[in-house]
């Protein structure tokens, strides 16, 4: 059995979540860590062996690698993209994948031009609800898609580089991307977006730059509207990461991540079927898919191009948001 030896640029809180999950694989060899703080490249090479690295360069250049996991926070991208697919290396990258779309097309690039596989750590693709959702759209039992709604909603902050926009993007494009993801993986691409922005509930913490409210309105390609809300400032320990869609034959609602509910509003008697599935973990579906695409060379779901076109999205919303207007998007 082939084993696929792994290496990660950037050893933080979600490579740890990504290296237990990838430990657990037999086909798997956790290889080689590197992270500008040695200290914990050390830790996760202690816990799963292989090597520590300071520079990812280095890392790259010494070890034969057939995959990477890039776990860096948005404002630290480089050319890592670049360098590993010119090596062809297989590239596994978290969310967003950087904050400007020159960077982001550059790594589109270099992942075509190589022919790596790529995927993006949009892992809520595979939850059971979005699975669900994306069935029943394809299979036209919704009907003709009218309206769109999402909610992000969390009670959450940091003091760290996450509430400094010029590093993070903000809530919208680091955190409730996930959402503005799902939805475009739904309903397809959106041709004009309108935002609107504040500081609301943490308007005394230092050095906070990025919104904690958001609403943004969204006109899909399809003529659909999409009308989504975002916060930080919600329910304790509670993440609300819901969508509801209105067709012409049925509305569906998903108030989890492992469960829908269908109106079947063009049938009478008016009938509700919910689905629900206990268990499932989406982040290790989503490496389980990139490994499965390096081994039988497919596509995984969610490329990087997926990545940027949903960065495209969400920078849309904020400089909507900045200027007063909708963007539309090409």
């Amino acid at each position: 059995m082939k084993r696929l030896r792994i290496g990660f640029i950037g050893c933080g809180g979600i490579a740890s979540a990504h290296a237990s999950r990838l430990a657990r694989m037999e086909d798997v060899e956790l290889a080689a860590f590197s992270d500008v703080v040695p200290e914990r490249a050390r830790a996760l090479a202690e816990r799963y062996g292989g090597r520590a690295y300071a520079s990812w360069r280095e890392m790259l250049e010494r070890e034969a690698l057939d995959a990477v996991f890039i776990c860096l926070p948005p404002f630290a991208h480089e050319d890592e993209v670049e360098v590993a697919a010119e090596r062809g290396v297989h590239i596994y990258i978290e969310k967003p994948i950087a904050l400007s779309m020159e960077l982001a097309q550059r790594m589109v690039r270099a992942v075509e031009k190589h022919g790596v596989k790529s995927q993006v750590g949009y892992q809520n693709r595979f939850s059971f609800a979005a699975e669900r959702t994306k069935q029943l759209l394809e299979s036209g039992e919704l009907g003709s898609v009218g309206l769109v709604a999402g909610m992000y909603w969390c009670r959450f902050i940091r003091t760290d580089w996450w509430i400094d926009r010029s590093k993070s993007g903000g809530q919208l494009v680091e955190q409730s991307t996930h959402l503005y993801d799902l939805l475009r993986w739904f309903c397809g691409e959106v041709s004009t977006v309108y935002a609107e922005m504040g500081r609301l509930f943490y308007r005394d913490v230092p050095g906070m730059t990025i919104e904690d409210t958001s609403g943004v309105v969204l006109r899909f390609r399809s003529g659909a509207i999409g009308v989504v809300s975002s916060t930080t400032g919600a329910v304790p320990d509670h993440w609300w990461i819901r969508w509801s869609i209105v067709g012409s034959d049925a509305t569906l609602e998903a108030e989890a991540l492992d469960s829908v509910r269908v109106y079947r509003s063009a049938r009478r008697p008016l009938t509700v079927e919910w689905y629900r599935e206990l268990g499932r973990d989406p982040m290790a579906l989503a490496e389980r898919d990139f490994i499965e695409a390096i081994l039988h060379d497919r596509e995984t779901r969610v490329p990087i191009s997926e990545g940027a076109r949903t960065l495209k999205l969400t920078l849309a919303a904020v400089e909507s948001a900045e200027r007063g207007a909708p963007v539309r998007l090409e």
